[in-house]
């Protein structure tokens, strides 16, 4: 009887690693198919994100181009374009708290299919106030092209303004602006 014991406690023994060892290898070859899924899932979503960085970039790409194009039958900005573009510099000064003291648009002849139109300001500013407004400029739905900039610091009693314990020098800068337009050939 005690042999009889022995035996099903052995067979008992037997199965019991059996049933272990077998659901080890079945969760084990289940984990690897999950990492599996995992790196693949990680790169389609690497993948996802480039395209929609992509597709960002493109579409700010075809903004300009869209600002850009005009047709072959009309050679010049319109008035509300012009009227826009001044209306955007003077938000982009007022940003950044530049004193405008003058702009003055005035068309100017281009050669070939490009037209232009030029743009000069006179502002009053520091230079890192500069520097911002001309990187908002530059970030512009347009095709913009500084020609010159001109600094003069600004000399007399209360000029500079107090900003971080520090006076800041304010420049007198007339900063001269080109916007194109291409005309679309047929």
């Amino acid at each position: 009887m005690k042999e009889k014991y022995l035996l099903l406690l052995g067979l008992v023994a037997v199965v019991a690693v059996t049933f272990f060892y077998t659901s080890s290898n079945m969760i084990n070859a289940q984990l690897d198919d999950i990492a599996g899924i995992d790196r693949v899932i990680r790169r389609e979503q690497e993948r996802l994100n480039s395209a929609r960085v992509m597709d960002e970039e493109l579409r700010q790409v075809s903004s300009v181009i869209d600002n850009t194009l005009i047709d072959e039958e009309r050679r010049s900005f319109t008035a509300e374009e012009i009227n826009s573009f001044v209306r955007t510099l003077a938000e982009l000064a007022d940003r950044h708290k530049i004193a405008v003291y003058s702009s003055a648009p005035r068309a100017v002849h281009a050669p070939g299919n490009l037209i232009e139109h030029q743009f000069s300001l006179d502002i009053m500013c520091t230079y890192v106030q500069l520097g911002r407004f001309l990187t908002e400029i530059e970030a512009m739905d347009h095709i913009i092209k500084v020609n010159t900039i001109d600094t003069n610091p600004v000399r007399g009693e209360g000029v500079g303004y107090q900003e971080n314990d520090e006076i800041q020098t304010q420049y007198r800068v007339i900063l001269e602006l080109s916007a194109f337009k291409i005309i679309k050939e047929a």
